[in-house]
């Protein structure tokens, strides 16, 4: 009997571990342009949604460059990306093919229990459309008639009706929209006096939940001395309004998140100022008024370029973002997950130096019915980048499963900002054909500086190096130049900035 219970205990371990080392993963997700002149895209994540199969639904803002630089245009769209349980992509949909004028976003509103997802998409002042999606691709836009405004965040009220946020002539706006999306009615708030620099004065709702009393609440800026929120009713009239005690780092997004179990509101924001250098502010809404939790001090060579998403979770929450390291000649950035109890300690921390996915401006991250904590992050640059999605323990424990492919051509500049020279290597994991690969430096105008060649070539690896001069052997000014490389019909486009 007990060689018996023995052998189920260890089947129970050996069945444990198996489950566990399927739960994480990382993995990189091309983006499937549907237009075969369109290349390096730009893909910005939004929401992510899990679904009844065990996958996730992404939603997401994506740019794309057609022609030749300097004739070179932008297209832009915005979809959906669905992935299976193991983190492969099923399919990607566009909302209209990428056509070349205005640049549309998506803007999550709810799922339901079948895993269809409803959304928003907004491109000022062009069109609005009130959609969804299935899980298995199928999907349905209607154009609505909205105010010209910017959607940062929509919910779902109790009655059914849809509320959103967001920014609309330097006010920030509350509206409530029925089902079918026509408006019942606005509210709009402008900045506050208080502004330092006057000429750049203005207010935005950024981020929202629902409270327990079903009334919206809301994470705003309106004034460059502190972070604010504010409740409201269903009608977008202010009920309260609570600011921070520490100043808002100007541009900085304030995530808001809802504990499980305790529904309480919690909210984040990056504050960098003389005092507080580096730091990202944590505050909780009581009954009464704001409760400022604690703050997560970073070191001076360690900085966090920001935590852009925040979730709850039982014990406290989820934060996620990127950081950088300028204490090494050669900046590296890594995305970077933390979890903290409610108290400010460390659960745990996460991160991975990607050479490919960094300067993300923004991310989203999530928590899926199994407990495990999924995070989503594309790239601020043009390139054959993709998207690449996380998938951890709920106590960021690792597995073996964490594999990422390389991107097909990959360009590296560094250390950018450049003063004397720069570094630069291409890396292919395919076998390419030309024996030299031309590379073109242009000027923020379009004006071609300096053409030269990679050369060097070993395993794969191209590498050169550029002194700052033009064609002329001529120093070039300070400022941003645009490094483009070509091979195989593939494009890189990079940014670099020369300090003298």
């Amino acid at each position: 009997m007990k060689t018996k219970t023995l052998l189920c205990c260890c089947l129970f371990l050996m069945t444990a571990t198996i489950v566990l080392a399927q739960v994480r993963y990382v993995r990189n997700i091309p983006i499937q342009l549907p237009l075969t002149d369109l290349y390096d895209p730009q893909y910005t994540p939004k929401q992510i949604y899990p679904t009844p199969d065990g996958g996730v639904i992404i939603l997401g803002d994506c740019l794309a460059h057609y022609g030749e630089y300097p004739d070179q245009g932008t297209a832009a769209d915005c979809g959906a990306i669905k992935l299976d349980a193991n983190g492969n992509c099923q399919w990607q949909w566009w909302s209209r093919d990428f056509i070349g004028w205005g640049d549309p976003s998506i803007v999550a509103i709810d799922q339901e229990a079948d895993g269809r997802v409803n959304f928003i998409i907004n491109n000022q002042p062009f069109y609005f459309r009130l959609g969804w999606i299935t899980p298995q691709e199928t999907s349905f836009l209607q154009a609505i008639s909205i105010p010209s405004a910017g959607v940062n965040k929509a919910l779902r009220l109790p009655n059914g009706d849809i509320f959103a946020i967001g920014g609309i002539n330097s006010s920030s706006f509350f509206m409530r929209l029925n089902t079918q999306g026509d408006t019942l009615s606005t509210r709009s708030y402008p900045a506050d006096s208080l502004w330092i620099q006057p000429g750049l004065r203005f207010a935005v709702a950024y981020d929202m939940e629902l409270d327990t009393d079903g009334m919206p609440v809301a994470s705003c800026q309106f004034t460059d001395r502190f972070a604010s929120v504010v409740k409201t009713d269903w009608n977008g009239n202010i009920i309260w309004r609570r600011d921070t005690n520490i100043p808002l780092c100007r541009g900085q997004d304030i995530p808001i998140t809802k504990i499980p179990i305790s529904n309480e509101i919690v909210f984040g924001y990056r504050a960098y100022n003389n005092n507080y250098r580096n730091q990202f502010s944590i505050y909780r809404v009581s009954g009464t008024g704001l409760d400022s939790l604690y703050t997560i001090q970073m070191s001076d060579t360690i900085c966090v370029g920001s935590y852009y998403s925040i979730v709850g979770h039982s014990q406290g929450i989820y934060l996620s973002g990127f950081y950088g390291d300028y204490s090494i000649e050669v900046f590296n950035e890594a995305v970077h997950i933390s979890s903290y109890d409610m108290q400010g300690q460390l659960g745990w921390d996460w991160s991975m130096v990607s050479p490919f996915n960094l300067d993300q401006p923004t991310d989203c991250i999530t928590v899926l019915p199994d407990s495990s904590v999924v995070h989503v992050f594309g790239n601020d640059d043009f390139g054959d980048f993709g998207l690449t999605i996380v998938k951890l323990h709920p106590d960021g424990t690792a597995t073996e499963d964490e594999t990422i492919p390389k991107p097909e051509f990959t360009l590296c500049a560094y250390p950018n900002p450049m003063n004397d020279f720069i570094y630069l290597k291409i890396t292919s994991n395919y076998r390419i054909k030309e024996k030299s690969i031309p590379i073109r430096i242009y000027n923020v105008k379009g004006q071609l500086v300096k053409t030269f060649n990679f050369t060097s070539k070993t395993n794969g690896v191209y590498e050169s190096t550029w002194d700052g001069k033009d064609d002329k052997g001529k120093m070039c000014a300070t400022g941003t130049y645009i490094l483009k490389v070509k091979s195989d019909k593939k494009h890189i486009s990079k940014k670099i900035l020369l300090v003298k």
